[in-house]
């Protein structure tokens, strides 16, 4: 159990001596729920708060920026700066209009992508956290940083995919989680290829949707609502565009649908359907290149299985979180990973000193009890950890 206490602690941050750090968490002040997302950066370091809404910031800088699409801005010094922070929601106009279709803001959206977007090829360094659940329990955590090279941010009707569209260098990975459950089920994830090309499925408009948009209040920004007009085909999709009215490029996108269909895929005698998918992304804009660039994607997978021989059915949600910077770098890179292999079956050593300092995404108070009683409570099963 001791041995496992420290691999908890090895996963988290420590404090460091710097000239200014923070532990903090951010709150929604209209409804007290955690903020995920929140943009935490000053001219020197970023970080983001995670599903606690909560951060960790190492900085040489005097201050902090709190920011995420959706609510108001705001800085603080380190030193007037709480422990708790409340972060006020923009305002949306109360009138709201609906359109009959979206096709003259969308058309202004596609004819923008070139001037808005970097279509050509491009490298950028990369975080991505794997979580796995098994009904409503964590199963597997994995963690990798890296570098990316991209053929282009968005794809086109006539750029077609290729399987070297992204290459990737994995520079530092951490991961502790269940290989096979009682069933002897091995749920397979996504791989680095196919999670960017899952990211960038951002277009549910067109016939069979119901829209409306409405601005926000002294904000150059409008909401797009979207909703499928009904649930034909077993598939119901609702969410909403946040569209920069000034230059027209989409800065967030939240999709959620749910499927409702016997479209089974199946893998000898065990059977799995997708019966639901969560999507954000949110953009940010680059001020070398004037372009924008996915800041952070989140995905939500909720898989079922079931099995032809024996009686059972289990609900898998695999979550993926994408965080992507210094967008458009020239840094050296040397493609190191196979980008079609499952994600969990990736090999790299674990380094320790890296871990330790980083200020990417907070582990969650839930993720350290998994890392902390996985030892004692799953040793039936075959653990895969790289932390050894």
């Amino acid at each position: 159990m001791i041995r496992w206490i420290a691999l908890c602690l090895l996963f988290g941050s420590c404090l460091v001596h710097a000239q200014q750090q923070k532990f903090g968490i951010v709150l929604d002040a209209e409804t007290s729920y955690p903020v995920e997302f929140v943009d935490v950066f000053n001219a020197y370091d970023n970080t983001h708060t995670n599903e606690d809404g909560k951060y960790f910031m190492l900085s040489y800088g005097d201050s902090l920026t709190f920011s995420k699409i959706g609510y108001q801005k705001t800085t603080f010094h380190f030193k007037d700066l709480k422990d708790t922070l409340w972060l006020t929601p923009s305002a949306l106009k109360l009138e709201g209009v609906t359109l009959v279709s979206m096709k003259s803001t969308w058309e202004k959206v596609k004819d923008s992508l070139e001037s808005n977007y970097m279509l050509s090829p491009f490298k950028e360094r990369f975080f991505l956290r794997c979580l796995l659940r098994k009904n409503g329990e964590i199963v597997r955590i994995q963690d990798i940083e890296g570098k990316l090279r991209r053929k282009t941010l968005l794809y086109r009707k006539e750029m077609p995919f290729g399987k070297k569209d992204f290459e990737f260098e994995i520079s530092n990975m951490r991961k502790i989680g269940i290989e096979k459950d009682e069933n002897d089920v091995y749920f397979t994830v996504f791989s680095l290829s196919q999670l960017l090309l899952e990211s960038i499925r951002l277009n549910a408009t067109g016939p069979g949707f119901s829209i409306s948009e409405k601005a926000f209040e002294n904000e150059d920004r409008v909401r797009i609502n979207i909703q499928s007009d009904s649930t034909a085909g077993g598939v119901d999709t609702r969410g909403h565009y946040i569209i920069n009215s000034r230059n027209n490029a989409i800065e967030s996108v939240v999709l959620n649908t749910t499927i409702d269909t016997d479209n089974y895929f199946k893998n000898g005698p065990i059977r799995s359907r997708t019966i639901k998918r969560n999507q954000t992304a949110l953009f940010s804009k680059s001020a070398k290149w004037n372009k924008y660039f996915f800041g952070l994607c989140k995905m939500l997978f909720f898989i079922e299985i079931t099995h032809t021989k024996k009686d059972f059915r289990d609900i898998y949600t695999c979550e993926y979180i994408l965080k992507t910077f210094n967008h458009g770098d020239d840094f050296p890179f040397s493609p190191n990973v196979n980008a079609q292999k499952d994600i969990f079956k990736l090999k790299h050593p674990y380094n320790e000193q890296f871990w330790t300092t980083q200020n990417n995404l907070l582990l969650t108070d839930e993720m350290k009890n998994f890392i902390e009683t996985i030892g004692s409570s799953n040793k039936e099963f075959n653990i895969r950890t790289n932390l050894n």
